[in-house]
């Protein structure tokens, strides 16, 4: 149905594709995978519009397709769905469901019935007239998702959809797939998470550093061979060795708007995983313990403002990069930097030397790729991006790390280098809360895993962990 034929894209003197051939079926789930910076989200904005190739020809039934912009693209039957939210804070949940497409004088009665139909497609139970700007990160993927509903596109492209995703909201969104490939949609899945691959697709395309490297039948390739293909190397599944936390290092007592009053001990050395599907408020204790909302006291010490948690050692890794963890118009350099500045600068004036010391500590410690301290961050990959939000935290030298979704839109390769980085920071004695929808990524990396549900802790699991028991837990298909 379509073919994407010597595509080439160039950003300056960096190609950052550099003649990758792709064909897409009807009613095809094509994975499209590859480290950061390997081009999988580059070649996807060709095709969705955003921009134009350099070199190489696109065909959409056996035709020449010469797209002018993301428009002609959806008028087309083409539809992205973008790893980094394309929403508008301040306007309403169904405002942003159709935005783009409402003329003249809106009938908000009915605007906000049909956007009530699409929420329900994808089991969001959200009024309509929410403003979107005060919605978790996993509520606004879901409707990014709910907006691709609407377009009723043939070719659907998904980027990173279940990043933000717990795994009851990833169970919805795969059945939300499978209905699209029964009604003859192509979709096009780019994803650093293996398992959701093998699940839904029926072939894969590897990218590396700009170049196919392999087209598979997922029948006829392992998981194994996959990671080989994208980074060269083989990249096993992370388990942070069993370790007998330390002292007691934090008493937190907690309180926020949809959180039960809670209590509980961080120690030294020890991370707690906190799982929870969306909404849960596993991700609203980060918040309050880093004085965004409610109150959180520390060994009694209050929590009201981040300058507070800051002074007393302790930051935070938010979820949502682009707006809360990073100035997209500086480049990588100045954004480790913006933690650190006291120590950086002496009488007001910064000390050059020190600040590009720490930039290149950082850049070496997290693998960012390019490793170039004066790129803009906003040219860098999301899981680059992501690097440069945990360098940033890391660079305060913290006792207690709070990471809200750590390895969101963060390869494979890279994400087994950061949990390496966050095993050390544990041995070195740091206390981590580690909130994330990946339960993988949990049972591999924590003491104790705290499940929360109905803005309570619901369960307390202590190892050895098992990923099925977590998710039944998450999903209250175990009750405590």
């Amino acid at each position: 149905m379509l073919e994407m034929r010597g595509v080439v894209k160039r950003f300056g003197s960096v190609a950052a594709l550099k003649g990758v051939d792709l064909a897409l079926r009807p009613g095809e789930i094509h994975a499209l995978v590859g480290e950061n910076g390997a081009g999988k989200s580059t070649l996807m904005k060709v095709l969705a519009g955003v921009w134009q190739p350099d070199e190489g020809v696109l065909t959409l039934d056996g035709q020449r397709l010469a797209l002018s912009g993301v428009a002609d693209a959806k008028r087309r039957g083409i539809v992205m769905v973008y790893q980094e939210l394309t929403l508008v804070p301040e306007l309403s949940v169904a405002e942003n469901l159709f935005l783009g497409r409402l003329r003249g004088l809106v009938n908000y009665r009915e605007l906000n019935e049909r956007a009530t139909a699409l929420l329900k497609e994808v089991d969001l139970t959200l009024s309509p007239k929410a403003l979107v700007g005060n919605l978790s990160i996993g509520e606004q993927q879901l409707i990014e998702i709910a907006g691709a509903l609407a377009q009723q596109g043939r070719i659907l492209i998904l980027d990173e959809p279940t990043a933000a995703l717990s795994a009851a909201e990833s169970e919805r969104l795969f059945k939300l797939i499978a209905a699209f490939k029964e009604r003859g949609v192509s979709v096009v899945y780019i994803s650093h998470r293996l398992e959701e691959i093998f699940r839904l697709a029926d072939r894969v395309t590897v990218l590396r550093d700009g170049e196919r490297v392999a087209t598979e039948a997922i029948s006829e390739i392992t998981p194994e061979r996959v990671v080989q293909l994208m980074v060269g190397r083989s990249v096993r599944r992370y388990q942070r060795a069993a370790r007998k936390p330390g002292a007691a290092l934090a008493d937190f007592v907690l309180h926020a708007k949809g959180l039960a009053p809670t209590r509980f001990t961080l120690h030294r050395g020890e991370i707690i995983g906190l799982a929870g599907v969306v909404g849960s408020g596993r991700s609203r204790v980060l918040s309050a313990l880093f004085g965004l909302e409610g109150e959180a006291s520390w060994n009694g010490h209050p929590l009201r403002t981040p300058r507070d948690a800051i002074a007393r050692g302790m930051v935070l890794v938010p979820a949502d990069r682009k707006t809360q963890g990073l100035v997209l118009e500086l480049c990588v350099r100045e954004n480790l930097a913006l933690a650190t500045l006291g120590r950086l600068s002496r009488l007001g004036v910064m000390r050059a030397a020190a600040e590009r010391a720490q930039a290149s500590r950082w850049i070496s410690r997290l693998s960012l790729r390019p490793p170039d301290p004066e790129k803009t961050v906003r040219e860098l990959s999301g899981g680059n991006q992501q690097k440069v939000v945990v360098g940033k935290a890391l660079a305060t030298e913290p006792t207690v790390l709070l990471m809200d979704e750590p390895t969101r839109g963060v390869d494979v390769g890279a994400r087994a280098e950061l949990y390496q980085v966050i095993d050390q920071l544990a041995e070195q004695g740091l206390g981590l809360l580690l909130s994330s929808s990946d339960t993988e990524e949990l049972t591999g990396l924590a003491d104790r895993i705290f499940v929360f549900r109905g803005g309570r802790i619901a369960a307390e699991l202590s190892p050895p962990f098992d990923d099925e028991e977590v998710v039944r837990h998450v999903t209250g298909a175990i009750l405590a």
